[in-house]
């Protein structure tokens, strides 16, 4: 016969307990993780509480709730994996008054409890809600307070030149060095830049002469951060906000104060050149860029001489019966920055003269041209055999491995017969990616010869952009050069110069 109390066996309590700690109080008496755990459990046995699992969020502030163990347990609970949530403190669970209410809304919806073990609350009257707010008030002042004071600290730091720490940007050792090859790479971004072109333009054109940053390519985003970043004109700055002045979507952010400050470290540009940069990075953002100042041939021309890019420019403006005039030229690099190369200032339009001139000459035996193109294509053919050949031969490496590893489960081979063959497998592998390798960059290489056919007919008709575009499409570089030093030449006459040479795409 089947009793009461039989019947109504009381359900033992399942706890959650979540623990916390931020960088700056692990060390605490306390506070630590494994001082919470212990009190905690201790707290759970005195109440006959079965202990479901715990949740440690190790290093995270509670100025929000983005914590991943803070985020699985509130996952838990909607599964109704427990019927208390156990925490030391309040300050422990959230320093936020809106992520309390927010919090305490949803134990109620999923019928769960919550309790502090070092302080009494009782959320089920409007008095015990009142106390637990004002606890949970005070700990969100004292978060904005510390907040504040770090705030400050670091400001002053800035305000006085020095650098509040964290890692130096690309440039720099983490000594504070400047490295000189990877200075010489931002000022010619910068230059690239000005010169009219995009920061993906400006990354494609850095990433395919080989002048990576630090191993890895560049990207629109990596360019962005480096021209707007002001560390490079010998300024501190705290706050962020993305290039151009364009702040992030998060209001939050919009409300970042930027404090900046003189540093004492080497600079790369002058604050004159940084406030240049900044002030086209402006108009450019706003719409107050004009496609009529489009260099058409920035990115791909170098200096015959010392190998540099040149990047564009506009003379002076000059006032004439046609109004105000500007022309655009091309400067060495070199020469521009440490007066070391002596290569004249080319227009643009001299530029054009001689690239469609060098066209020309290619079009003049327009058999040629269809002959090499022909070439071009066999040769991509076979090519393209010659790597499919070997792809079949690292399937036949695969295959003699695993007959290698079989004869030696099988005991067929010794240990040492095994490493020998797999050693040699594995030489014979990389040599084949090697080539494999080297046959898809010669392809690559392969330029697009027929569409040179038609470019000086055209030319006439594009406009800007469509110069630009074609330009940066068919050239990897074009390089200028020419005998003279000093160019004294007659108004609108070009002086002697040639197209030393031209890589294709």
């Amino acid at each position: 016969m089947v009793t009461k109390s039989d019947a109504t066996v009381t359900r033992v309590m399942r706890a959650a307990i979540y623990i916390r700690v931020s960088t700056d109080m692990q060390a605490e008496e306390g506070f630590s993780i494994e001082g919470q755990r212990a009190r905690l459990t201790s707290f759970a046995e005195s109440q006959d509480w079965a202990i479901y699992d715990f949740y440690i969020d190790d290093g995270y502030s509670a100025k929000d709730l983005n914590r991943p163990s803070m985020k699985r347990m509130l996952a838990d609970m909607e599964d109704k994996r427990f019927d208390v949530i156990l925490v030391y403190k309040l300050d422990r669970l959230t320093r936020s008054v809106a992520d309390l209410h927010a919090l305490l809304k949803t134990f109620d919806l999923y019928g769960v409890k919550f309790k502090s073990s070092t302080e009494i609350f009782e959320t089920t009257t409007a008095m015990g809600r009142f106390f637990i707010t004002l606890v949970g008030a005070m700990a969100e002042w004292e978060r904005g307070t510390i907040s504040e004071r770090v705030r400050f600290g670091v400001e002053q730091m800035v305000a006085e030149g020095r650098r509040p720490g964290g890692v130096l940007p690309y440039g720099y050792t983490q000594d504070g060095e400047l490295v000189p090859e990877e200075a010489a790479y931002i000022r010619e971004i910068r230059d690239l830049y000005m010169s009219g072109l995009g920061y993906k333009s400006v990354a494609m054109t850095m990433n395919r002469a080989g002048k990576l940053r630090r191993a890895s390519e560049w990207t629109d985003a990596t360019v962005a951060y480096t021209l707007e970043n002001p560390y490079y004109a010998g300024i501190i700055r705290i706050g962020s906000k993305t290039p151009a002045g364009n702040y992030v979507n998060s209001k939050r952010d919009q409300r970042v104060k930027c404090v900046y400050g003189k540093g004492s470290h080497e600079a790369i540009f002058t604050q004159g050149e940084y406030n240049e940069l900044k002030a086209f990075m402006e108009r450019k953002s706003s719409g107050g860029y004009s496609r009529i100042s489009t260099y058409w041939f920035s990115g791909v021309l170098r200096c015959g001489r010392c190998g540099a890019a040149m990047f564009g420019r506009l003379t002076t403006k000059r006032t004439t019966s046609n109004g105000d005039v500007r022309t655009q030229y091309y400067i060495c690099s070199n020469r521009h920055h440490s007066k070391s190369c002596d290569l004249p200032t080319f227009r643009q339009v001299h530029v054009e003269h001689l690239v469609l001139e060098y066209i020309k000459q290619l079009q003049v035996d327009m058999d040629k041209i269809k002959e090499e193109a022909m070439r071009l294509s066999k040769d991509e053919s076979k090519k393209k055999i010659e790597i499919d050949k070997q792809k079949r031969e690292l399937a036949k490496i695969m295959e003699r491995r695993e007959k290698w590893q079989y004869m030696f489960v099988e005991g067929l081979i010794s240990r040492e017969d095994i490493r020998k063959k797999i050693a040699e497998e594995d030489k014979k592998e990389q040599e084949i990616q090697q080539l494999i390798v080297a046959s898809q960059k010669s392809l690559s290489g392969i330029p697009r010869l027929t569409e040179l056919a038609g470019l000086a007919d055209a030319w006439p008709y594009l406009d800007d952009q469509e110069k630009k575009d074609l330009v940066y499409t068919l050239f990897s570089q074009i390089v200028i050069n020419t005998n003279l030093k000093e160019v004294k030449g007659v108004k609108n006459k070009f002086f002697d110069a040639f197209v030393q040479d031209i890589t294709f795409n």
